[in-house]
């Protein structure tokens, strides 16, 4: 049994998720990896292997969203307001707002909204998001925010004249020899996620909103992630599935120096360092000491993450269900941790 298999194994048996898969690799090859548990527990207990998709959650953002800006180039300047795109972002109150402050999520723009609770579909998601207020000036801090990417979806959409599922698998999943997707096709087995959409309820009657249409069972082939389900399923803060070797294939192109200044520091006057589309190490809570200045990477809230080191050509992905059935109050960076730790054994 290798350290991965021994990893898996322990955290699953202390109850931190039901099952899961990691990878480490460098930029050339899969150097280690494992599978194991459940891919879900409820209704009955599925085994999970290592082909079983697991929901990427907001690792979409830089593997899809991010990539997809980065392939159109000067089609999408990075200082153009989303407005240059979208005709109801021509307004006052979103001066300053760019296509890099949403990249970086420096935008200002609030951190979560359940669109849906105003209407359904990509149609009046764009309307809502035109209705919405910043919360403060862009640049003025780091805020990590879903609206930031909702937003770009439809920017990618209207520069690629094309829906973003079909526009990935084209431009970014088969040059990548990736089999990652949206809308994994019916009877793909895939990892289970939350019972009854239950985060959401809670989040949005904090916010004096109601809506009916929360689900009941258990997410099971549809997107965890609310606002990503109800456009459509295709979004570009969530929406992706796929293995742990897609994520290292999709990863791993963003070893190309032709990207570097994508994944390079974009917020040196801000205590959290953001490249476009991707966190990097400084002020991160699942990264380490023994990760390079250089590293960058991103977590997903279904218990996803990817973090690659150019210094030390280091790949490492785990992919968890740690929200099925239910969404468990501790932080999952922990686990990331100790999974880094062996990533990054001398």
């Amino acid at each position: 049994m290798s350290r991965l298999d021994d990893f898996l194994r322990r955290e699953i048996e202390e109850g931190w998720f039901p099952g899961g898969s990691a990878l480490i690799g460098s930029g050339d090859a899969v150097l280690e990896e494992a599978a194991a548990g459940s891919a879900a527990v409820e209704p009955e207990t599925d085994p999970l292997d290592a082909d079983t998709l697991f929901d990427l959650a907001s690792l979409t953002k830089p593997l899809a969203a991010s990539a997809l800006a980065w392939s159109v180039g000067a089609a999408l300047p990075l200082d153009a307001a989303p407005g240059r795109f979208l005709p109801e972002w021509k307004r006052t109150r979103f001066d300053g707002i760019t296509i890099e402050s949403l990249l970086t999520h420096t935008s200002g723009l609030a951190a979560w909204f359940p669109l849906y609770a105003r209407g359904e579909g990509a149609a009046a998601y764009r309307r809502t998001l035109a209705d919405l207020e910043p919360e403060r000036p862009p640049g003025a801090a780091v805020v990590y925010s879903d609206l930031n990417f909702l937003l770009l979806a439809h920017v990618l959409e209207s520069v690629l004249a094309a829906p973003l599922d079909r526009a990935f698998a084209e431009l970014i999943a088969a040059p990548a020899g990736a089999f990652a997707r949206f809308l994994p096709e019916p009877g793909t087995k895939t990892a289970a996620t939350e019972m009854g959409d239950r985060v959401e309820r809670a989040m949005t009657a904090r916010l004096g909103l109601s809506y009916a249409g929360f689900r009941n069972g258990v997410v099971r082939g549809d997107v965890h992630d609310g606002n990503a389900f109800r456009r459509g399923g295709v979004s570009a803060n969530a929406g992706l599935f796929g293995t742990a070797r897609d994520v290292w294939r999709l990863a791993r192109t963003w070893l190309d120096g032709s990207r570097a200044a994508w994944v390079g520091e974009r917020t040196p006057e801000l205590p959290e360092s953001r490249g476009l589309g991707w966190q990097r190490s400084r002020g991160a809570g699942s990264a380490i000491p023994e990760m390079s200045p250089e590293s960058f990477g991103h977590t997903g809230f279904t218990g996803t993450s990817v973090w690659v080191d150019p210094r030390r050509d280091r790949i490492a992905v785990l992919l968890t269900n740690r929200v099925h059935p239910t969404v468990p109050e501790a932080s999952f960076h922990e686990v990331r941790k100790r999974f880094h730790a062996l990533a990054w054994e001398p």
